[in-house]
C-alpha cells in the first residue's frame, strides 16, 4: 500500500443487543452500538415478527375497498 493515502484503520468496540462486546478494525473511528444482529433478526432466528397482524391487514384492505365490486 502507498504511505500516506489512506485514512486512518483503528480498533473499535462493537455492542451486540446481548451486552458483549468485540473488538473489531475500521476506517469509521466510533464505537458502535448494534439493535439488529444475529441474535435477534428474522433472517437467521427464522422467527416472523409480523404474523400477528394479518388480521389486521385484511380488515384494512376490506374498509380501503369496500365500494369496489370483486
Amino acid at each position: 500500500m502507498k504511505k500516506g493515502i489512506h485514512p486512518p484503520y483503528n480498533p473499535i468496540k462493537v455492542t451486540r443487543t446481548d451486552g458483549t462486546t468485540i473488538e473489531i478494525f475500521t476506517t469509521s473511528g466510533k464505537d458502535l452500538v448494534l439493535s439488529q444482529d444475529n441474535l435477534n433478526h428474522s433472517a437467521w432466528t427464522g422467527q416472523r415478527n409480523n404474523t400477528g397482524d394479518k388480521g389486521k391487514r385484511a380488515a384494512d384492505f376490506k374498509t380501503k375497498f369496500a365500494g369496489f365490486k370483486f
